[in-house]
């Protein structure tokens, strides 16, 4: 997506100026040129990267309050077109406010709502488009913006929860790694020269240590470069489906990270597919729109090789028990959902059961990783520093 800044004669014989984002500069003379306009400068706006990625971030919280409000108020029988409008009013934040009267642009040139949302991908993704959509061709759009609002505010609460879990740990890690470094790559090195200066038979432990600082000062780089390597050549098997596929099941039998990666993803997709379901969304887009949203690539083939079966009156979950996608339970529960025509209803539930288990299962996780970080990191830098002191220690040994 591009924004360019555009100078216009309107059919008034006026002069207006104003700004839009869009795919390309040929979408946006086409869509002026349409609309009347007669096209006197067209320019692109750059914008740096820095304040793209924290404008895109600030915009996608917003979105959550966006979505409630617009229901809220279509609810209440307000047009669309006034809502957005009115919404577009009480924005404090100006880039919000600007996407937010695009948006309206869109609606009154005469495209639905669905369709105005499809010019910003970034922000509103084909989930929510889909959605929107359902909702205006059902007739029930404020009612499926509320449950919308609804399922965002979930997922980001269960992502915030996920992410504050975590930085304590990370930032023990980050910080044994970046103190045993300090210590390895200034300090020894010091140390080293002192020793040889003395000309002392220094312990194991120490000699040990200081060819290690050694190793790690001259060919450091050349782990990196080795790490660096790693991560692009993984990064391009990823794009073969089949290695993927192959990585991401061996993914899933880590001992306890892998089952919580599991539980995320059916939990991902079990929300999704029970949302689309919910606001009438058929069966078969429902299932290609929540495929997308499993990140494990293995997973996903699973749910591609039954779209056959689907096709065939064989329903969702019946294809789904020998491939084992859902836990024990979960599969019941869905079984019963699904002869019982409460599937989407069902596959809500199954997902705030896995998403409490996950969150329980994570703090255990990290109750129980923290004091084995702090051991670890105390172990090894003691280990150093008690080195280091033995052979300091052993210098008084020496005669002069």
């Amino acid at each position: 997506m591009s924004t360019f800044k555009y100078r216009i004669l309107t059919r008034g014989s006026a002069v207006v100026e104003g700004k839009k984002t869009v795919r390309s500069k040929a979408e946006l003379i086409a869509f002026l040129q349409k609309s009347g306009y007669v096209v006197l400068n067209l320019e692109e706006v750059k914008a740096s990267r820095k304040s793209n990625f924290f404008s895109d971030r600030s915009i996608k919280k917003s979105t959550i309050f966006f979505t409630q409000e617009l229901g809220v108020l279509l609810d209440s029988g307000i047009p669309l077109d006034r809502s957005l409008k009115i919404l577009s009013e009480a924005q404090e934040n100006n880039n919000f406010k600007e996407m937010i009267l695009e948006i309206l642009e869109g609606v009154k040139s005469g495209k639905s709502l669905a369709a105005s949302l499809t010019t910003f991908p970034n922000i509103f993704s084909t989930v929510y488009v889909n959605m929107v959509l359902a909702g205006e061709e059902s007739g029930v759009l404020p009612k499926v913006l509320k449950r919308l609002g609804t399922f965002m505010e979930r997922v980001q609460r269960i992502r915030s929860e996920i992410t504050s879990s975590l930085m304590y740990p990370v930032f023990l890690i980050f910080a044994g790694i970046l103190s045993v470094a300090a210590l390895i790559l200034l300090v020894i090195p010091k140390f080293s020269t002192i020793f040889e200066e003395v000309g002392i038979a220094l312990p194991l432990s120490t000699q040990l240590l200081i060819n290690l600082s050694s190793i790690v000062t001259k060919f450091g780089w050349i782990a990196i470069l080795f790490l660096v390597g790693m991560y692009l050549l993984y990064q391009r098997l990823r794009k073969q489906n089949n290695i993927q596929k192959s990585i991401d099941q061996k993914r899933l039998r880590i001992p306890i990270l892998g089952n919580i990666f599991w539980r995320i993803d059916v939990s991902r997709f079990s929300r999704t597919l029970g949302t689309l379901l919910e606001n009438g969304v058929p069966l078969l887009h429902s299932i290609d729109i929540s495929k997308a949203v499993i990140s494990n690539a293995y997973l996903a083939g699973i749910i591609e090789e039954i779209k056959p079966d689907i096709k065939a009156g064989k329903g969702l979950i019946i294809p789904l028990g020998p491939k084992k996608f859902f836990p024990g339970i979960a599969y019941h529960l869905l079984t019963v959902g699904e002869e019982t025509g409460t599937l989407d209803e069902m596959l809500i539930r199954v997902s705030d059961t896995l998403d409490t288990d996950v969150e329980h299962r994570i703090k255990r996780l990290i109750s129980l990783a923290e004091p084995v970080l702090i051991l670890v990191m105390g172990c090894a830098i003691g280990a150093i520093v008690i080195s280091m002191l033995s052979a300091i220690f052993s210098i008084n040994e020496v005669s002069f």
